[in-house]
């Protein structure tokens, strides 16, 4: 037990009479806990509400397989901890860890639930309150999302109208829901909003709401209008947008598409200011409540209030939940994890049968990616329940670039068959022009920059030198090849256009146990070099290193006078865009001195090639060619060629910076 007075010092209590509130102190406690201790454990069942009172406590969210992930900390007096005790199924959604001692008031929830059902006026009262701090938690929540993000959202999709079903089998119509008061009662009925609703209050509400159509681009309601109504998707699909504090920068939040589906919860919870954008994606039908009418029906009807305010946590608390699940995706890269913490955190109100459990272990290897979005997305159209079908949802949402790279990934196993399995009838030439062609679609579904083009030489037969950079692991193909997406992205968006022809590559000689590689490079007919020794079984093991070296000299400057193109990474080995470039060697530019007449070295810097480029932009820079010779005290010097090369390798320095450049200021342009 504690002094009423205790408790009408926490602003959360202010203005409640005090008889209500003496009934609380009698059931009240003050706990204190060390550094370290944990106040509430994750899935644990919510007997009871805290208030801070001093120190500080950290929130963090359990993903199986991993170390709790830190989504916040707060140490401001009066801080309401443990929500949940408002919200079925009754369990905490995170755990919270005192970061220091902590001194903290303890409320059952059991002395919340006797004075609701004594004062439901009061009942309604403290509900609105922790609907308002839930939705403050929301904008702050959102707000670090938008902070850690720093680009606009996706563009709004297009999409197709889809019919209104249930799990339940009951169909209705758009066009006669809210002419015939029975259709809508049952609409109303399996709307899990209003779940379990007596009867009698669903009648009250039947009786105030009303439908509403718009056509696809129109906004229900923006973000910062007043919050006029309350909404109830019929059918279409609804995307939720939110806004930085300038209205620069937009944040996709998630999209309805299930009808029944609960939106506008700000009509009736301070300051009655909508925190979100509704936009409708194709025609939209939605019944709409006025949110004056529903506050009055809290303030006449306080049992009715009551039912409406729990739901109203109970759908804040959803969101939330989403805004923390974003915010690990943002800020670990890992749209997976976000998912995977998702449906942790609903692991309590799921059927132990739903195959929604399996889809963390479907999310752990590329390979069954695909399997994990065939799943989710019949799930999300053909779900249990309604709980497990907006699970479902948001889950693809918060995947949707995860889809993307799946896309990509697969693009990149198309192109690697396309080329590996050619028909043997098909010439080198022309499957190297389709490949060029496949990447060029690939590369066209990501975010790039191309400057400088005005320095490809005007004839073909030159030698192109580029910084070669690692790939990202997601694009290791099943076989262990990495196609190399910066050399590629240059021959097909860079050299190919130019001039209608593939260029060629110089490759490392793979091992013979490297069959994928070997194949792949084959049926496109690179030029190899060998770093090191050669096998027993190669072609060329007879040779001497000297003669290999003459060998592809022969070979390279017989392609360059015919008029072929060929790409040279003179590094030898892959760098990371941030440490790019190495030391060169010299066997590009020894090339270049050893053929008549002597080609043109054409310098190309590429940035970002090593990240995952359905994240990032990435840029090439063409720059001025030059003939070596012109930059030699003495062609037939091997000093002057190495001194050559040390100054010009500080030199593509600047040039790689440039490339970097150049790619956060398209990133700058999106933002």
């Amino acid at each position: 037990m504690v002094e009423t007075a205790e408790l009408l010092a926490l602003d959360f209590f202010h203005g409640i009479h005090t008889e209500a509130m003496a009934h609380l102190a009698e059931e009240a406690e003050i706990r204190e806990l060390a550094q370290g201790d944990i106040l509430l454990h994750q899935h644990d069942r919510a007997i009871a509400l805290f208030f801070l009172l001093s120190g500080r406590v950290q929130f963090l969210i359990h993903v199986a397989g991993m170390d709790d992930l830190l989504v916040g900390t707060d140490g401001e007096v009066g801080t309401l901890i443990g929500w949940s005790v408002f919200r079925a199924p009754y369990r905490h959604t995170l755990t919270v860890r005192c970061e220091t001692s902590c001194r903290l008031l303890r409320l059952p929830r059991t002395a919340f639930m006797h004075l609701f059902e004594k004062e439901p006026v009061v009942g309604v009262e403290i509900l609105r309150r922790v609907a308002e701090v839930l939705a403050k938690r929301l904008v702050y929540n959102r707000d670090r999302l938008i902070a850690s993000s720093g680009t606009e959202g996706d563009p709004l999709v297009e999409s197709a109208k889809a019919p209104i079903s249930f799990a339940h089998g009951i169909n209705f119509d758009a066009e006669t829901l809210g002419s015939d008061l029975e259709t809508t009662f049952r609409f109303l009925r399996h709307a899990t909003f209003f779940e379990e609703l007596p009867d009698k209050h669903l009648n009250v509400l039947l009786g105030i709401g009303r439908m509403v159509r718009v056509e696809s681009g129109t906004s229900l309601f923006q973000q910062g209008d007043s919050a006029e109504g309350f909404y109830l998707l019929v059918s279409g699909r609804i995307e939720l947008w939110y806004c930085g504090s300038d209205n620069r920068v937009c944040f996709f939040l998630n999209s309805l598409e299930n009808p029944g589906q609960a939106f506008g919860w700000s009509a009736i919870v301070k300051p009655y200011q909508y925190q979100v954008s509704a936009i409708a994606i194709g025609p939209v039908c939605a019944w709409y409540f006025p949110g004056e009418s529903l506050k009055t029906l809290c303030t006449e009807d306080p049992v009715l209030g009551r039912e409406l305010m729990e739901r109203i946590i109970w759908l804040i608390g959803n969101r939330l939940r989403v805004a923390r699940t974003q915010m690990i995706a943002k800020r670990y890269q890992k749209e997976t994890l976000a998912v995977c913490a998702l449906l942790e955190q609903n692991a309590d109100v799921l059927h132990v049968t739903s195959p929604l459990h399996k889809i963390p272990y479907l999310l752990e290897n590329r390979l069954t990616l695909s399997d994990a979005f065939g799943t989710l997305e019949l799930i999300r159209n053909h779900g249990e329940d309604e709980t497990e079908k907006n699970l479902a949802a948001l889950a693809l949402d918060i995947l949707e670039k995860v889809h993307v790279e799946l896309h990509f990934y697969q693009g990149l196993q198309r192109i690697y068959e396309s080329v590996a399995n050619a028909p043997h009838e098909e010439s080198p030439q022309l499957v190297r022009r389709h490949c060029m062609e496949k990447f060029q679609s690939l590369f066209r579904q990501t975010a790039f920059r191309i400057a400088g083009e005005e320095n490809l030489p005007a004839e073909s037969g030159q030698i192109f030198i580029m910084n070669h950079l690692e790939n990202h692991t997601d694009n290791l193909l099943p076989n262990d090849f990495r196609l190399t997406l910066d050399t590629h992205f240059v021959s097909s968006m860079v050299i190919f256009p130019k001039y209608g022809e593939a260029p060629t590559r110089v490759v490392r000689k793979p091992d013979l146990d490297w069959y994928g590689f070997q194949q792949y490079f084959d049926r496109l007919d690179y030029l190899y070099v060998y770093p090191g020794e050669v096998d027993d079984e190669d072609r060329d093991r007879h040779l001497t290193r000297e003669e290999r070296n003459r060998r592809f000299i022969d070979q390279a400057g017989e392609r360059l006078r015919q008029g072929e193109n060929i790409i040279i990474c003179p590094e030898g080995r892959c760098f990371y865009t941030e440490e790019s470039p190495g030391p060169f060697k010299g066997g590009a530019f020894r090339l270049a001195l050893n053929v008549a007449p002597e080609p043109l070295i054409v310098p190309i810097a590429v940035a970002n090639f090593d990240k995952r480029l359905t994240h990032v932009c990435t840029a090439a820079i063409v720059f001025p060619a030059f003939k070596l010779s012109d930059h030699l005290q003495d062609r037939d010097d091997r000093q002057s060629l190495y001194d050559f090369l040390d100054r010009f390798n500080q030199r593509y320095r600047s040039f790689v910076k440039q490339a970097i450049d150049l790619a956060e200021e398209d990133i700058q342009d999106m933002a």
